[in-house]
């Protein structure tokens, strides 16, 4: 993969944190913009303490695997918003303090970015053979602008620019948006999780954690019993096809989906849309069934602009490591 930038030889730590597990990647960044991560590994969080404390034990298996000296830059990309010194997040174990997360794990120069912001960046540099067609593509790639969309432990959002010849990324906070609801059974739902949360977001339905909720809003609604109180165990059952429910909820899930990638889409003017995430990867079969597009496409007097927008599921894996790495060679070329 390739990023923006002309650091020769470059080493740095680069991070992609969510709110399930931390991927930690010892890059090299060459004069040419070429990216290679050199040593990998991956944690779940609630395993540790901090963020700190998965940095020091990464610095301790890179020095077990004589990856050589542990660079003195390191990049984070971690779900939530930065406001001065501590991070705002509502889906990691812990809190994260800038400062303090630096001394404590001993790094010189740590920066903090948002998770989604990272997959976008590393997006450009995904060949066209990686990215997989759930509507209107091509086979010739991503054009921009990209609206990426990314249902998790949260729900990420952000956009991939032209910003004169070089790429730009627009992060946001869209999963924290309110939730809109497009059928009597959505605004059933919508009421159903109101009187539980107050203000509904994307991500109370569009998550993993949302799934569940979906879930159980459904069971309310039908006058029976929750079965399932995990993502994975509700995905299981409904891949399983032994219970209708869990099968209409996963459906369900990815027709809301659909409308709120739709949404995104119109609001940007977007020229393509990819989704990423864990979770749509688990319900890519939910996703092929044709809720998602039809969803993605009833905007009314705008759904013939978005029949020629191409969407497209691309699998994380070392994404987010990826991307940190060409934000800071887009950031702090040498």
């Amino acid at each position: 993969m390739r990023a923006t930038g002309d650091q020769s030889g470059a080493r740095l730590i680069a991070a992609d944190v969510g709110g399930t597990y931390a991927r930690l990647g010892l890059v090299g960044v060459e004069a040419d913009g070429g990216i290679t991560v050199l040593f990998h590994r991956r944690y779940p969080c609630a395993n540790f303490g901090g963020l700190a404390a998965i940095l020091r034990r990464f610095r301790e298996e890179c020095e077990a695997a004589q990856a050589g000296p542990f660079p003195a830059d390191c990049v984070v990309a971690i779900a939530g918003v930065l406001q001065g010194d501590q991070l705002l997040n509502s889906n990691l174990p812990w809190k994260v303090s800038l400062a303090e997360t630096r001394r404590e794990a001993g790094i010189a120069q740590l920066h903090l970015i948002n998770d989604f912001e990272a997959l976008a960046w590393a997006l450009p540099q995904v060949p066209a053979d990686q990215l997989q067609v759930l509507g209107a593509g091509d086979g010739n790639g991503l054009r921009l602008p990209v609206v990426l969309v990314g249902p998790g432990t949260g729900l990420g959002a952000a956009l991939v620019i032209d910003q004169g010849g070089r790429t730009g990324v627009q992060p946001s906070e869209a999963g924290h948006a309110a939730l809109a609801a497009n059928t009597p059974l959505e605004l059933d739902v919508v009421r159903l999780l109101q009187s539980r949360f107050g203000h509904v977001d994307n991500e109370r339905v569009l998550s993993g954690p949302g799934l569940v909720n979906l879930y159980q809003a459904l069971c309310e609604l039908r006058g029976m019993q929750p079965r399932w109180h995990a993502p994975s165990e509700l995905v299981d059952a409904a891949d399983e096809g032994g219970d209708l429910l869990a099968a209409e909820c996963a459906a369900l899930f990815c027709r809301w989906l659909g409308s709120f990638a739709g949404d995104l889409a119109i609001t940007f003017r977007a020229g393509s849309v990819c989704l990423a995430g864990g979770l749509a990867g688990h319900l890519d079969h939910y996703l092929r069934q044709g809720g998602f597009m039809q969803r993605f496409l009833d905007k009314g007097v705008l759904s013939d602009t978005l029949r020629d927008v191409p969407v497209y599921t691309v699998e994380h894996g070392q994404l987010g490591i990826i991307g940190a790495a060409a934000w800071h060679a887009a950031h702090h070329p040498s």
